[in-house]
Parts: C-alpha cells; structure tokens; sequence
C-alpha cells in the first residue's frame, strides 16, 4: 500500500525515537571507526562526515549537535531501506531502472569530475577583458523587478489581441474573458546571470512595456516595474568571469569527451530501425554531441 507523505513523515519521526521499539537494544555497543549500527548495518565516521558535508561547526558543541542529527538521518535512512528490502520492493522493475539511471549519473559525475580537474583556471588578464566586454553584466549590470501573468498555453490568436495592451490588467481582463487560468506574481531578473540576448532584447524595451515569452507549457506576460544599475566591479568581478570562463572551458572539454567516446563507440552504437535518427541533408553539420552541463558558477550579489 502507497502511504501518503503524512504517513511517511509519522514513520521517519517514529524511526527516529527509541521509544518506538526500533533502536537500540540489545547488542555490543559499536566502537572506534563505526559510530551505530543498524540491525546489524553499520554506519562508519565517514559515512557520518559525508552526510554532514564538509560543515565546519563553531564549536565542539555545534559540531555535536550536528554530528547527532546527520546521524539520525542516516539511521531513519537506513530503517527504511531496509524496511523497503523486506518488502522486496527493490525487485521491481521501476526500481531496477532507477537503480541503474542514479548508478549512471553517479558514473557521470566521476567523469565530469575528472574532466573538470584537467581544465586550470583562466588568466586572470582574460578574466579582465571578458568584464570589459560585458558591460551588462558588470559595469553596468541592472536589477529589474519584474511584474508577471504565468498562464497556460492559450489560442495563440490571442496575441494578436495582447499587441496594443499596455497593462498586466488589461492581459488578465482578456484572460479572464476567454477562461484561461493564470496567476500574478513578481520576480527578480538580473542582467550579471541572465543569457545575454535576453539582457540586450530587454535593456532595448521602451520604459513600461508589456512582453511576452513561453516558456514549457506556459505563456509569460511581463512587465518591468522598476530597474537599476547595481555594478558589479572589482576582484569579485574578476573571479566571477574567472569561476565562467572555466565552466565553459570544463563544459567544452566535457563535450569533446562525449565526441571521442562516439567516435570511439563508432558501429557499437546500433538502433531499432524505428528509432534511427535522420541522416543528415547534404552540406549540413552534423550536431555536436553534449555533454551533461558542469555545475555552474555560483550567482553572486
């Protein structure tokens, strides 16, 4: 039976409390490197510092009271791990697929990893020329607040209608009228992360203008309420374009990785004859192949 999250959150919270029945015991108390077991399973202080993940705790004190509540994750983890096992559950064929898509992603991830470890860090002269070369993002980098309408994929007739409109009220009174579900919110776009295409097209709009763009499976009708220059400048700066520059140094590295692998793979990678992918027309280039994205630079304000 599928037990709904409420019911979940009642056994992780009963699995976490001796009283329950379900820890402690009977049994030789664990020493040196294991910290707990559970039913017979083992958890080790490694296993506990990778669940805390590499926090620096204040103090002694902290850094216990840290130590406990990783450590009662791992046990209410492993509890229904178990429990799921008992229940054969892990010999389903959804599990056996999901199984192997996180064993790939993990796979994934060692190689990414070590790809990215090859890529050094940009000249720090380079870094100053892309800044220089970027106003938007930098110098002149701006903070909007924007006003938005999020509704669902409507007649696409409809915009010819939105066109002379020049308020979010005037789109939700046309919405309203042809029973389209929307919602109003507000949202914060900033030019230093945006794609820059999209920074120029809006940095180009005149003051108070409406305009649309889908995303997925909705439509998004927006309106900038207000904008301001926030610079960007200095060594931040700098090691903000160094930290870009190498995710896409990482992101190319990654992709000719992927086009070696192809090549190397050559006749090996075979098809259903229902999904052969096209040929490509004469004259046309070939896709390059892609990789999974490297992490991105952390945003910054």
């Amino acid at each position: 039976m599928k037990l709904k999250w409420t019911h979940g959150a009642a056994l992780l919270a009963c699995i976490a409390m001796s009283g329950c029945g379900l820890i402690g015991g009977g049994g030789k108390a664990p020493k040196g490197q294991v910290v707990a077991t559970v039913n017979g399973e083992e958890i080790t202080i490694t296993e506990l510092n990778r669940e805390m993940g590499g926090a620096s705790p204040a103090n002694a004190q902290e850094r216990k009271a840290m130590e406990q509540a990783a450590l009662q994750t791992i046990i209410n983890r492993k509890l229904v791990a178990q429990a799921a096992k008992e229940q054969k559950l892990d010999k389903t064929p959804a599990f056996a697929q999901q199984e192997l898509q996180a064993k790939e992603a993990m796979l994934v991830g060692a190689i990414q990893r070590k790809v990215a470890a090859t890529v050094q860090d940009p000249p720090r002269a380079e870094a100053e020329k892309f800044v220089a070369e970027h106003p938007n993002m930098f110098a002149q980098r701006r903070v909007m607040v924007v006003d938005q309408v999020i509704a669902g994929k409507f007649d696409p007739k409809l915009m010819k209608e939105f066109e002379p409109l020049k308020t979010l009220e005037e789109i939700e009174a046309v919405l309203t009228r042809e029973g389209v579900d929307f919602q109003r919110t507000t949202t914060v776009l900033d030019t230093l992360n945006a794609p820059q295409g999209l920074s120029e097209t809006l940095l180009k709009l005149p003051p108070g203008e409406v305009f649309v763009f889908p995303r997925g499976n909705a439509v998004f009708v927006n309106q900038i309420r207000d904008s301001r220059i926030v610079p960007f400048t200095g060594d931040r700066a700098i090691n903000f374009a160094i930290a870009g520059l190498k995710q896409i140094r990482t992101q190319e590295a990654l992709n000719r990785e992927v086009e070696s692998l192809r090549k190397a793979a050559g006749e090996k990678i075979t098809y259903n004859d229902k999904y052969k992918p096209e040929k490509p027309k004469p004259g046309a280039k070939p896709a390059a192949p892609s990789a999974p994205a490297a992490p991105a630079a952390g945003a910054t304000t």
